[in-house]
């Protein structure tokens, strides 16, 4: 199936943000991979960050209905709490530490806003979630939920910190470093296998 130029745009796109981060790519460049003309590009786009904005609202539905699914099955928390890190982890396996960096970078600007109010949405649901557990017996229920919610809140903070980056050698890794950290803490547990 040929793609048009818009989904060609945002395929070579996707792959060199993912890649590099999107600081560091240039709308030429986009444009000269996607085999695509600059005036092609500002048909379908403002600029270089209403392109980011569109790619990740696409990547944020996807997962959002991923989460909602395994919210929404019939198996029990702990359950759950692996199928979100799994999902998590394979959604992290071709971002590259740049990629995660730009995010919380202060010139990221119209895509940091969108960032952070996706992270607000998605924190907003983790704490329905763990509320519940917590209601049903399926977690500690001597957990406050606002120290957990902020703990995660700070952690992802933490993965723009050049400290952190330099840890680990890609984000999968540092993703499910933090995720088994946060979820199980220092006891010896299993790890999360995808």
């Amino acid at each position: 199936m040929k793609l048009t130029k818009k989904e060609q745009l945002e395929f070579t796109a996707k792959d060199l943000f993912w890649k590099h981060g999107f600081k560091k790519v240039s709308i030429d460049e986009i444009c000269r991979k996607s085999n695509v003309s600059r005036k092609t590009f500002y048909t379908f786009y403002d600029n270089k960050n209403a392109l980011v904005i569109f790619i990740l609202k696409a990547m944020v539905e996807g997962i959002k209905d991923s989460y909602e699914g395994i919210l929404d099955a019939d198996i029990p928390f702990a359950d759950k709490m692996e199928k979100m890190l799994v999902l998590k982890l394979k959604m992290s396996e071709s971002l590259s530490m740049e990629f995660v960096a730009d995010f919380y970078n202060p010139d990221a600007g119209e895509i940091l806003d969108y960032f952070q109010k996706m992270s607000e949405e998605s924190i907003s649901i983790s704490r329905e979630f763990l509320k519940k557990a917590q209601e049903k017996g399926e977690m500690n229920s001597n957990l406050n939920l606002d120290y957990v919610m902020w703990m995660i809140q700070k952690v992802m903070e933490l993965c723009s910190t050049p400290e952190l980056l330099s840890m680990f050698p890609n984000v999968e890794s540092m993703t499910r470093q933090i995720s088994e950290s946060v979820l199980y803490g220092i006891m010896p547990v299993k790890t999360i296998h995808n």
